[in-house]
């Protein structure tokens, strides 16, 4: 920004020194409303300075500004005492431009200063003087004092009916900003009118503007702003992206949305937290699909990180798009970089939703075993524990319901897990007493059908030795067959024992973590 003023004080006092070459050129028309005495014996150069100045102002036309400054150096040395307060006004105001030339903006701004104490030039004259002046005092930042120059002189210029230029407007509002504390409010209007006056648009001014604005929360004058600043400058990124967090601020969501979406098509929006707002943009406005596409694109390019946390919005955006299958990997490398159990706890909700039942075990055993989750989280990981091992149960596989009940049972020490945990409990034994009554009943059934067969075997028989015939190798064969198991049925003792579970007793269905409660789930039980 300094470099810009710099720029302007430069050009502006360099365009002064041609109008000062001689001492019979005409001001302007505005300026001479404002100045009675223009024109008198007292404002025309002595013949003999004037001819020296001549001299010297051939070496500035040359760009030969050191030899400019000796020429003036010498005339000041040898006429200083002698010279009349317009001539000296003049020598000491062109001696500063050639030292602005020099880049020298401190003796410019004494020599600027000395010329208009002289008080020899006409008003326009001595009040152009306070503008340079005022330039070169914010460019050595000295802002209160520039703040202060550039007031007066715009304050005689509108007295004089001289229009007052952008530039002037701008380094005003630039210098409220540069104080300290700053002054963001006595900058909004010298900011507005540097724009209001400007010829074209100009950069260095819609920002000044802009950061006005934003230091004062205005987003009511920030937003239209802005969205000029896009339509003059739509590939400047950064406006893109601030039209759209104004609009956010302002709570217009969908305007903020489109206008980042907008942008990233023409290919200016790529740092990470601007593409992950858009991509938040999409689950906000239910597209979680194209969110998610836009998230693994952007990983896969190295835009966004692929860390723990941009993995879990991947996978939490597939899951919202029903793509379960798509989420499950991501959410599984996630977890691998994790240290706590809360990942493999998300991994085993999507695994259980997608009927992955023994993956959804082992997830959420890994879970438990971890910790690292609060008592919700724990109390609905036995929970969803539970409905996995069931859900993988058989018809008679008693060792995976007691598997199953064990989980709920140990859900139930979480007042969020509780009642769920015990309608679960109630229900797995409904099913086993079912199953077991079903096997008594079964028992009973076989031993009455074995009697029967008994029976029907003597009767048989009997009719055999009737008819004077041996039994066939096959009625024997059969009958044997019958015997041998009736002979097994009562040797049992009884029906099945619930102390022998049946089932399969593979690790993929009966795995349970290392413990079942902690110490600190037993306390929290205590106290509900």
């Amino acid at each position: 920004m300094r470099g810009n003023y710099r720029k302007f004080c430069f050009s502006a006092v360099a365009s002064l020194t041609a109008a000062l070459m001689m001492s019979t050129a005409p001001l302007p028309a505005a300026a001479q409303q404002c100045d009675a005495e223009e024109g008198g014996a007292s404002k025309t150069l002595d013949p003999r300075v004037g001819a020296e100045i001549q001299k010297i102002y051939e070496l500035m036309q040359n760009e030969q500004y050191a030899e400019a400054l000796a020429g003036f150096n010498n005339l000041i040395a040898n006429r200083g005492d002698s010279m009349k307060a317009y001539d000296k006004s003049t020598v000491y105001e062109l001696r500063g431009s050639v030292k602005v030339n020099m880049e020298n903006f401190g003796g410019a701004l004494q020599d600027f200063q000395t010329a208009l104490n002289a008080n020899g030039l006409p008003a326009a004259r001595n009040n152009q003087l306070r503008y340079f002046i005022a330039q070169l005092n914010f460019q050595m930042e000295r802002y209160q004092t520039a703040i202060t120059g550039l007031n007066q002189w715009i304050n005689n210029a509108r007295a004089c009916n001289v229009a007052v230029d952008s530039n002037a407007y701008y380094l005003l509002a630039a210098a409220y900003t540069q104080i300290s504390p700053p002054n963001f409010r006595a900058a909004v209007r010298p900011a507005e009118q540097a724009i209001a006056g400007m010829d074209e648009p100009r950069k260095g001014y819609f920002d000044l503007l802009n950061l006005v604005y934003s230091e004062l929360n205005d987003n009511a004058k920030r937003t239209p702003l802005l969205e000029r600043m896009v339509n003059i400058w739509p590939n400047e990124r950064s406006y893109w992206t601030q039209l759209s967090g104004a609009y956010s601020v302002m709570g217009k969501d969908r305007d903020a949305f489109s206008v980042l979406e907008v942008a990233y098509r023409a290919g200016l929006v790529k740092a990470e937290n601007e593409l992950l707002t858009l991509i938040q943009y999409y689950s906000f406005f239910d597209n979680p699909y194209r969110g998610a596409v836009l998230l693994e694109r952007e990983m896969n390019a190295n835009n966004i990180k692929r860390n723990q946390k941009n993995l879990i919005l991947l996978s939490q955006l597939w899951s919202q798009a029903r793509e379960h299958k798509k989420s499950i990997p991501i959410l599984r490398e996630a977890a691998g970089q994790s240290s706590n159990g809360e990942l493999y706890y998300r991994l085993g909700m999507v695994l259980l939703a997608d009927e992955q039942y023994a993956a959804s075990q082992r997830a959420l055993e890994s879970a438990i075993n971890r910790g690292g989750m609060d008592q919700k989280d724990t109390g609905d990981a036995w929970l969803l524990l539970g409905t996995a091992r069931f859900s993988q149960a058989g018809p008679e596989d008693t060792r995976i319901w007691a598997s199953a009940r064990q989980a709920f049972v140990n859900a139930q020490r979480y007042s969020n897990s509780r009642r769920r945990a015990s309608d679960w409990i109630t229900y797995i034994d409904a099913v086993v007493n079912a199953y077991w009554d079903g096997r008594k009943l079964e028992y009973q059934q076989n031993l009455d059908a074995c009697k029967d067969d008994m029976a029907r075997f003597e009767r048989d028989q009997r009719i055999r030795d009737l008819q004077n015939r041996e039994a066939t190798p096959e009625e024997l064969e059969e009958q044997q067959a019958r015997m041998d198991e009736c002979k097994a049925l009562e040797e049992a003792g009884g029906p099945p024992s619930r102390n022998k579970p049946s089932g399969p007793a593979n690790d993929e269905a009966e795995s349970a973590p290392a413990e079942d409660a902690t110490e600190e789930e037993d306390a929290t039980a205590n106290e509900e």
